[in-house]
């Protein structure tokens, strides 16, 4: 009878040590990885404006919307002009009676110069001339600048994009009364944007060491065009702003965007082990490590995911064997323990 039982344990021990070869495994190695820190930093158009109103008046029309893509130089708004236009009339006017007055007292000072040169005529005379002649001269001065500022004014009726960009806002409609500083639209460039963010003054006396930030889009890592910290702390927050200027044409930005950080550190050793091999049981996270050719239940602390792995904090050892697949290691376990349990009920 005991030949019988040692050949029945034998034969289940073989059997279990043959099902422990066939499990998928793979040894636990730390690895270096790199130390990092996420922050949250916000979008923001290097090139952004507001266009105003630089005259009074009524909003005629309204050309483009918020989102409409905008050409350099394209009319985006009319003013009604009609009082600037009857102040470009006038100093018109102006300039010509101010012209034929000049003119008229140039031929007599010249008449006056010459007669004085052949002594046929007075002296003050002459100076009175010279001073009426000075006087048009400025008038006409004085014309043409009132001329010049009357145009400027009629050219503020239509307002133009200072640049190629993106409508953001719309602050007035037709019919609205503006006057000088009235905000119009705002718009930006959507091919220049930058990222700000807050770091700890830790953190930033390590950037300026040599430390690296990147900006994470859609999983990945985007390094700025330039990296820029400021020289002043605030007192508040005890943090140091930092600016980085996206490459031109990044897509997926726009100003007002939350975006993460990633600010590294430099180096460190972590254990780091495949995600499909932890076994999930309500609040304890575990796995199966391979001790002998039998499967062992190991509960774990997990530290940060990296794609497909995960960090092990601790309850695992840089060298031992985990089984990938703990579903098979799992019924192993229970297999060579309800055969345990069989042969001690006989």
């Amino acid at each position: 009878m005991r030949w019988l039982l040692l050949i029945a344990a034998l034969s289940t021990g073989l059997a279990g040590q043959a099902l422990a070869d066939t499990l998928e495994s793979v040894v636990a190695r730390a690895q270096a990885m790199a130390v990092d820190r996420r922050f949250d930093g916000l979008v923001a158009a290097v090139h952004q404006s507001t266009v105003s109103a630089e005259t009074s008046g009524r909003v005629a029309a309204v050309f483009v919307d918020v989102g409409d893509v905008v050409p350099a130089g394209t009319v985006i708004l009319s003013l009604v002009g009609k009082e600037q236009r009857e102040t470009l009339n006038q100093a018109e006017a102006a300039l010509a009676e101010a012209l034929a007055q000049r003119e008229g007292l140039a031929r007599e000072f010249q008449r006056l110069t010459e007669l004085t040169a052949r002594k046929l005529g007075s002296r003050a005379e002459l100076d009175r001339s010279r001073a009426a002649f000075d006087a048009a001269k400025a008038r006409v001065a004085g014309a043409e600048a009132a001329l010049k500022r009357a145009r400027e004014q009629v050219g503020y009726t239509d307002l133009r994009a200072p640049y190629a960009g993106t409508v953001s806002a719309r602050h007035v409609e037709v019919g609205e009364a503006v006057q000088p500083g009235t905000p119009l639209l705002t718009g930006f460039d959507p091919k220049a944007m930058r990222v700000l963010v807050d770091l700890p003054q830790t953190l930033a006396a390590t950037l300026r060491g040599g430390g690296q930030a990147r900006v994470l889009l859609d999983g990945q890592a985007v390094a700025p065009a330039k990296f820029l910290l400021h020289p002043t702390a605030d007192s508040r927050t005890s943090t140091i702003r930092a600016r980085l200027d996206m490459p031109e044409g990044t897509p997926g930005l726009y100003p007002g965007q939350f975006v993460p950080v990633v600010v590294s550190l430099g180096e460190t050793e972590r254990l780091m082990i495949p995600e499909r091999a932890l076994v999930r049981r309500s609040e304890m996270i575990g796995i199966y490590v391979l001790r002998e050719g039998r499967p062992e239940l190991r509960q774990l602390r997990l530290g940060h995911r990296l794609g497909e792995t995960v960090e092990v904090l601790s309850g695992l050892a840089p060298g031992e064997r985990v089984a990938l697949d703990p579903v098979a290691a799992d019924r192993l376990l229970v297999r060579e323990l309800r055969g345990g349990e069989g042969h001690d009920g006989r």
